[in-house]
């Protein structure tokens, strides 16, 4: 498990404190991805997954998971479909979890959370005039190409059909390593057994907020929704601990596992009332790269968590263990 430390917890909340002046802060939501649904399902690991991993739900015995999508957008917990995402929870043998968060773009915004920072800070809107100075902003993404590629990629996403119907990429590298020590870097992905569709932002946005939910939920009815897990192998010289990096097209792809959604779910029937997705919940068999973008991703959960939870004026306990002397 990765330690987060004060300095980190520093920066998210810096973080997520930009978040909210963005887009608004909504107590009792998520700061992002807010409006979401939990459903169960189970993971089954195929042959080809204990040669690249000793992880446990890696060896091709079903493990249950919960998985939750989301479907709104940032600015309104309530309003309508916006950007979606898939967050799995995966219940190991010996009790414990390990997380798998992912999102239909395959590069994240920016290299290091310093520099997500300081995009947030620029972007924001001007006061007396309601927008963001978009020179500053078209210089601040000139001066770097990687972060403009990723942020034009992300304005070309059309809008999802279905969460049955998206494909969900996990950004970050993570390190596996097998029984017998070899290890190898590669980015995670989710493939639809129904296959890629999509639509335009506006067609979306002429259904009702929880269309996406309730479409998924009929598809239940009818039977599993299917995704297989694929791993993105690195090549020699690939860059591991910068998630803005594409890496070349031709990188071999492993399908490594299959999961099938089976039905909704509830916070109650799952037992955590707060579900908090860790991406650096990993579990013997994988382990983080050096990206920083990834170890920063915890602190802004807890972060994001106390506020949202009411536990921010008091102090989160992660933030006390931390020693952050926050107000």
């Amino acid at each position: 498990m990765m330690v987060v430390n004060s300095q980190q917890y520093r920066l998210a909340s810096q973080l997520v404190d930009l978040i909210h002046q963005h887009i608004g802060f909504h107590a009792g939501y998520r700061s992002i991805h807010a409006q979401g649904r939990y459903y169960a399902g189970v993971f089954t690991a195929t042959p080809e997954a204990r040669q690249i991993s000793r992880a446990s739900h890696f060896q091709g015995q079903p493990v249950p998971v919960t998985i939750r999508h989301s479907n709104s957008p940032a600015a309104n917990p309530i309003g309508p479909a916006d950007s979606v995402s898939m967050a799995v929870r995966f219940y190991l043998p010996d009790g414990t979890v390990t997380d798998l968060i992912a999102l239909p773009i395959t590069l994240f915004f920016t290299r290091t959370p310093e520099e997500t920072l300081e995009l947030l800070k620029i972007a924001l809107p001007d006061p007396e005039t309601g927008k963001a100075d978009m020179e500053k902003v078209g210089q601040f993404l000139t001066e770097r190409p990687s972060v403009m590629h990723a942020v034009g990629l992300r304005k070309q996403l059309p809008a999802a059909v279905s969460f049955a119907r998206t494909a969900y990429h996990a950004l970050h590298a993570f390190r596996f390593v097998n029984e017998a020590g070899a290890a190898v870097y590669a980015r995670y992905h989710w493939e639809p057994d129904a296959g890629v569709a999509t639509q335009t932002l506006e067609e979306l946005h002429r259904e009702k907020p929880t269309y996406l939910f309730e479409e998924l939920e009929e598809r239940l009815s009818r039977g599993p929704v299917g995704f297989k897990l694929v791993l993105e192998l690195a090549g020699e010289g690939d860059p591991t601990d910068d998630p803005s990096a594409p890496w070349p097209e031709d990188r071999p792809r492993l399908t490594v596992g299959q999961l099938e959604i089976t039905r909704p779910t509830t916070l109650e029937e799952i037992g955590d009332p707060v579900m908090m997705h860790d991406p650096t919940r990993v579990t013997d068999g994988i382990e983080l790269s050096d990206d920083p973008i990834l170890a920063a991703r915890r602190g802004i959960y807890e972060v994001s968590v106390a506020h949202r939870t009411g536990g921010w004026k008091g102090r989160s306990a992660a933030l006390q263990r931390a020693g952050c002397p926050f107000a």
